[in-house]
């Protein structure tokens, strides 16, 4: 479904695309958000792609539409996640550059500005500054986006595509989508790279800043982060991404450690002076920053991450079988 305002007229030079799926007081903040950017109304436009299983993100947006300064349209679709969601919002937008935002996010009232001037000829994609939302307290079980300069990952909560340089990459691919029932995520890393493939330059912007909503997560969730799964089939697609890896065949230095740590344990079996191999995995975990544990208790932080470390190994074992490409 289609419902627009403020199509008429000259075509904005921007569009920004919000995938939604429920949350409407998350999309009201960030609706409200830009509204309240400094950019001339006339040169942007909002698109909202609602998937939600009822109405309340649709009737939210027709109330804010009376009031929007600048075009704000919504479209309605069937819930896939969020790469088919910006697809089809990228399909109905009328600007030359793509402005994607996350519907957990606040743009501050310069992000359009600054981000826009970061383009220059050549320039495909512009990354730019992602904060959790301040004021609010951080912690181990707690989620959000924290981006501080140009990364391999390119999230989606706050990124600028020239719109030809979206379409030449084909837009995001429906293989990653949430529907699929052999990949979850990773579309946002297949596109950005697929883009600078092509010959696009990238630019990181640190004044397009966007804050992110701080979330609870659960101990589950902690422990088996599934978007890992996608790694090692990423890395096929882009060998280029290796480089961003430790050692390029580990996905971060804990995980390096954390496979060290098991050859010295195997080993003990043989001689216990092998026991000195688990050494980098506990002072890696046990020298990070901490708000509760002091002296000696931060070993409990090392059992708890050793937990979450090899789950988030034999995920990306059984990654790197499924999809033949080599990532620990």
């Amino acid at each position: 479904m289609l419902n627009d305002t403020s199509q008429d007229g000259p075509a904005p030079y921007v569009s920004v695309v919000i995938p939604t799926f429920k949350e409407p007081e998350c999309v009201r903040k960030a609706i409200l958000s830009l509204f309240g950017q400094d950019l001339d109304k006339s040169r942007y436009e909002v698109i909202v792609v609602d998937s939600s299983p009822d109405d309340r993100v649709a009737a939210l947006v027709t109330e804010l539409q009376a009031e929007a300064p600048c075009a704000l349209r919504l479209l309605t679709k069937h819930a896939e996640g969020p790469g088919p969601s910006r697809n089809l919002g990228a399909s109905q937008a009328r600007g030359d550059i793509l402005a994607l935002m996350d519907s957990d996010c606040e743009a501050t009232p310069h992000w359009l500005e600054h981000g826009l001037a970061a383009f220059a000829d050549g320039v495909g994609l512009v990354q730019g500054r992602t904060l959790p939302e301040p004021g609010v307290p951080l912690g181990i079980f707690t989620w959000y986006v924290n981006v501080e300069g140009e990364n391999h990952v390119y999230e989606c909560a706050n990124i600028f595509y020239r719109r030809c340089a979206f379409e030449q990459a084909g837009g995001f691919d429906m293989a990653y989508n949430d529907a699929s029932d052999r990949v979850r995520g990773g579309e946002d890393v297949d596109l950005a790279w697929t883009v600078k493939r092509n010959g696009w330059k990238s630019r990181f912007c640190h004044d397009a800043l966007m804050y992110h909503e701080v979330q609870p997560m659960s101990i589950a969730r902690w422990i088996y982060v599934k978007p890992l799964f996608i790694w090692p089939l990423l890395a096929r697609r882009h060998p280029e991404l290796r480089r961003a890896f430790f050692a390029r065949y580990f996905f971060d230095r804990h995980q390096a450690c954390i496979v060290l740590a098991l050859i010295g344990l195997l080993l003990a079996l043989a001689t216990p002076l092998a026991l000195v191999m688990c050494v980098p995995y506990i002072a890696s975990r046990g020298v990070e920053p901490t708000r509760t544990l002091r002296g000696p208790l931060r070993l409990l932080r090392v059992a708890a991450y050793a937990l979450h470390d090899l789950t988030s190994l034999a995920v990306f074992i059984a990654a790197s079988v499924r999809f033949r490409s080599l990532l620990l």
